[in-house]
């Protein structure tokens, strides 16, 4: 039988378990959950990677005793794994399952929760799941480990002119290191597909090398070009990504409503965010192009610095 990744070690899943998410009940038993937890270990992995998990798995499950930051990134590791986990064998656990079929049995003096009370607490375990996520990513830029720093997500940073979760909060704050992982092929995509025709290959080069300009300049460009990056990117996030993974706010919509209105309701907002994005990009755009015929022409000489605040499109409410 295959060991579970990150969990049971020594016969001890349930406390573990119970160490992670705290608020469940401390007599669980760890044969119901094991099944589920590597789908959930799946969900960890998709944004990490595999390779992470693996690295980390093999701290866990090995002879020696780990140092404190990777006991720190084990522990953060499987309370993200716990919580997704849990997400999945909520339903499950909320009905009983026998020959008889489906049925769903209260003690004497338990009340059921209404829909929009279960909707509000899967929310609230998502939300514990994609926090201890972002702990763990924190915790492993922090330390740096080089297994870390050469895994196939770090790998994805190379070439990008906004390299980290820091930087793109310059430009649009999304407080996620988990969703800074998230965006990475959609900043890819924006970067060679609408900002790289405008700088161009030289000037690429420049900036990303930092050969070739004088510092001030090569500053200059960057923030120009990261604006319309930032906005471009979060503009295919709202569009593609499931709004439950996106920063509270930006696309918002009230909870006290039926399905078929909260869907509606999630498209609309989805659409009037994207275009306020795409309208705010479309402006840096222009000052980016505007910038490198300066520059091109007078050959680095010409002011083309942008002055006053970024502003960021609001999230719409429902």
């Amino acid at each position: 039988m295959l060991r579970l990744q990150l969990f049971d070690k020594d016969g001890h899943g349930r406390e573990e378990l119970v160490r992670a998410i705290g608020v469940i009940s401390n007599d669980i038993t760890f044969d119901k959950w094991a099944p589920a937890i590597p789908l959930g270990t799946r969900n960890l992995a998709a944004i990490v990677g595999r390779d992470v998990i693996t690295e980390l798995d093999e701290i866990y499950h090995g002879d020696g005793v780990p140092a404190a930051e990777e006991e720190a990134a084990i522990a953060r590791a499987q309370q993200a794994i716990a919580m997704f986990t849990w997400l999945k064998i909520l339903a499950p656990l909320d009905a009983q399952h026998g020959n008889a079929g489906r049925g769903k049995v209260l003690g004497e003096n338990q009340h059921g929760m209404s829909a929009v009370e279960q909707y509000e607490d899967r929310e609230s375990i998502r939300a514990m799941a994609y926090e201890a996520t972002d702990a763990l990513i924190e915790i492993l830029d922090g330390a740096a480990w080089s297994w870390w720093t050469d895994s196939e997500k770090c790998r994805h940073r190379g070439g990008l002119l906004i390299p980290s979760k820091e930087v793109f909060d310059e430009y649009y704050v999304i407080g996620s290191h988990r969703l800074f992982l998230t965006l990475l092929p959609m900043i890819a995509e924006v970067q060679a597909g609408d900002i790289a025709p405008i700088v161009t290959t030289a000037h690429m080069a420049q900036l990303l090398g930092g050969d070739g300009l004088e510092d001030d300049v090569r500053l200059r460009l960057l923030d120009l070009a990261r604006r319309p990056l930032a906005l471009l990117t979060m503009k295919k996030a709202v569009e593609r990504l499931p709004v439950e993974v996106l920063p509270e706010g930006i696309v918002q919509v009230q909870q006290q409503a039926t399905v078929k209105q909260k869907l509606k309701a999630e498209k609309s907002a989805r659409e009037a965010v994207a275009a306020a994005l795409g309208a705010d990009a479309e402006r840096y755009l222009q000052l980016l192009q505007d910038a490198i015929s300066a520059l091109d022409s007078s050959d680095g000489d010409a002011d083309y610095y942008l002055s006053g605040p970024t502003v960021q499109s609001k999230g719409i409410t429902y």
